[in-house]
């Protein structure tokens, strides 16, 4: 079986995370990061992967875009989503996963995660870090990526792949 991944990254958390997923995949695994390039042949894979960070609550504005665009051939494939975000409250962050995709298709999706967050106060500008010290507190760098869910997530693509 063919997986295609199609991410969208800011600051490389997201791709840290991918490269992860992909790692624990059997199979044929391809990647696009959708912010520097498109994602093409859509019809070759069985399984895609759909998956971005959270801002301001919402996902990349580049995935939104391309999930409403191929929404119809999406919903013929076996597809994974997953986000990476932030948020410690485990409703919203809930919250964040569900509204991070087109109800249709997260209906769909044979398996959904929130893989966690980094926080690389080297990568951000000042804004951000502005921001983020005013309303998280946060002043250092955090990395809470969680392999025990990218690990559970592959295992179920992995499942699928096999059937």
């Amino acid at each position: 079986m063919k997986t295609l991944i199609v991410y969208a990254t800011k600051h490389g958390t997201t791709e840290n995370a991918v490269n992860i997923l992909k790692s624990k995949l059997t199979g044929d695994v391809n990647l696009v990061n959708i912010m520097l390039e498109p994602a093409t042949q859509l019809e070759e894979y069985d399984i895609i992967i759909l998956g971005g960070s959270i801002y301001m609550g919402k996902i990349q504005k580049k995935l939104s875009t391309f999930i409403l665009i191929n929404l119809p051939l999406l919903l013929k494939k076996q597809i994974g989503l997953f986000i990476c975000a932030g948020e410690k409250d485990k409703a919203l962050v809930s919250k964040e996963l569900i509204f991070a995709f087109p109800a249709t298709l997260f209906d769909h999706a044979i398996v959904k995660e929130v893989f966690g967050f980094e926080l690389d106060m080297n990568k951000l500008n000042f804004f951000e870090k502005f921001v983020i010290n005013k309303l998280k507190g946060v002043k250092t760098s955090i990395h809470e990526l969680s392999e025990t869910k990218i690990d559970a997530f592959a295992k179920n693509i992995n499942k699928v792949s096999h059937l």
